[in-house]
């Protein structure tokens, strides 16, 4: 099982929800650039086995954002901001 060290320099963003990137196919900051969030999601919730909470969604929203250097501000590190 590969350390998710890496993305938990992410702030707000655990050892679990690392985790699940990495199980999900994403083992990296790296690896998040270029993706789209909802299918982030998707595959998530295929490896879990269960749909995860929407907010997951909007998490995946953030860490993308994050990777890509699109954040601007600490408002946007929360994931309330990327809600539809």
């Amino acid at each position: 099982m590969q350390s998710p060290t890496d993305l938990t320099q992410i702030p707000n963003i655990g050892p679990k929800t690392a985790q699940r990137l990495i199980n999900a196919g994403y083992p990296d900051i790296e690896s998040l650039k270029g993706q789209d969030p909802e299918e982030i999601y998707i595959k998530v919730c295929l490896a879990q086995g269960h749909q995860e909470a929407r907010p997951t969604l909007y998490v995946y929203r953030m860490v993308v954002a994050y990777a890509e250097g699109r954040i601007t501000g600490p408002e946007q590190l929360n994931w309330w901001y990327w809600k539809d």
